[in-house]
């Protein structure tokens, strides 16, 4: 993992199209949002530059999708994203089911919706 950087600088970083993973902060030490691209992390990152309150971010970038959705998910875990309600995206589309038992946080999330 490589950062954190501002995110409004994220195409100095991010040179080439690649899937990868993400995580986004206000602050620059805490995790608020934990994302990933099954194709190409720097236009996730360019959409996020351009309309939220992130200013930094951390990522690294992966040779698969798959790859990516598992970073993704191991993230999450690991830093607890304060935005993130639904847990990792998945395969962009098909519904995300955690696989660690007894998650405090995915139970959390799942009891919001």
């Amino acid at each position: 993992m490589s950062g954190p950087f501002l995110l409004k600088q994220y195409h100095l970083f991010i040179t080439r199209r690649s899937a990868g993973a993400f995580i986004l902060s206000r602050d620059g030490r805490s995790a608020d949002y934990v994302g990933a691209s099954p194709d190409d992390l720097g236009e996730a990152l360019r959409r996020f530059a351009s309309q939220s309150v992130y200013r930094y971010f951390w990522f690294a970038c992966t040779a698969a999708a798959k790859e990516a959705h598992q970073l993704e998910q191991a993230w999450c875990h690991r830093y607890r994203p304060t935005d993130v309600a639904s847990g990792p995206s998945g395969d962009h589309g098909v519904a995300w089911h955690c696989t660690t038992e007894g998650c405090a946080a995915c139970a959390l999330a799942e009891s919001r919706r």
